[in-house]
């Protein structure tokens, strides 16, 4: 009898004795050790503790491993970088990040063949949440104070040819259907959402979760929906730069 029939035995419970194995499991996988309650002030510190080495590692391995590897990788690095996940970056992408940008999580930067010099731009204290994609063959830009949700996907291309054939014999999408990025200042981009080539996101916009941008948003507004629309006008409200927050 092979591992899998054997496997299936058990998970169906056929006789006494596969059902006895079944039982042993489920006991083992329930098994759980009890907590008396005398034992919760080091119960609890234990807990803290935990999450302190592990920050503390953490950091320690992105000061003297992560954030160099990144740093050579890219053109320019501004100061007080952010990371907890090595960025991957695959491609020949230049990259250049400005001051005081933080990655807080998985964040990938790849690039396809069709031009020789594709750029992603980040400008000054812009946020990037985790499982951010930029998929970058020409121009990305993202300006200063933008925050990036997680789990968002920015193409400045189509990936594929919309031709079937071409497609399938794994050409990469023509020059023409690639078109620059630009998300301006202090834009939000809402997790999930998709912002595809050739847009531009307003100054000040707020993009819905899973929302897919196929359209330019203009300052100041609120969009969503698939594809996204503007549903909402803005008010400008005593808008004020990082810096001047920062002066007082």
């Amino acid at each position: 009898m092979g591992l899998e029939a054997f496997v299936l035995k058990v998970k169906r419970a056929e006789t006494p004795f596969f059902r006895s194995i079944k039982a042993l499991y489920r006991g083992f996988v329930h098994f759980s050790i009890p907590a008396p309650r005398a034992l919760r002030p080091l119960g609890n510190a234990l807990y803290h503790t935990h999450f302190f080495c592990r920050f503390f590692l953490g950091r320690l391995i992105t000061v003297l491993y992560r954030e160099p590897l990144f740093r050579y990788r890219c053109e320019h690095v501004g100061l007080r970088l952010g990371l907890n996940v090595l960025p991957e970056a695959p491609g020949h992408t230049a990259i250049f990040f400005g001051d005081d940008v933080v990655c807080h999580g998985k964040l990938g930067i790849y690039s396809a063949r069709v031009f020789d010099g594709p750029v992603l731009r980040v400008g000054n204290r812009v946020s990037i949440g985790h499982q951010v994609t930029f998929s970058c063959n020409r121009e990305i830009v993202v300006e200063d104070d933008v925050l990036i949700a997680n789990s968002c996907f920015f193409f400045d291309n189509d990936g594929h040819p919309v031709d079937a054939q071409l497609r399938a014999a794994g050409y990469p999408a023509p020059a023409e259907r690639t078109a620059p990025v630009r998300i301006c200042r202090y834009a939000w981009i809402g997790a999930g959402s998709y912002i595809l080539k050739g847009v531009t996101i307003g100054e000040g916009s707020i993009i819905g979760s899973g929302s897919v941008v196929t359209t330019d948003v203009p300052p100041y507004s609120l969009a969503a929906g698939n594809p996204a629309k503007v549903i909402k006008t803005l008010v400008k409200d005593d808008v004020r730069t990082a810096d001047s927050m920062v002066s007082r």
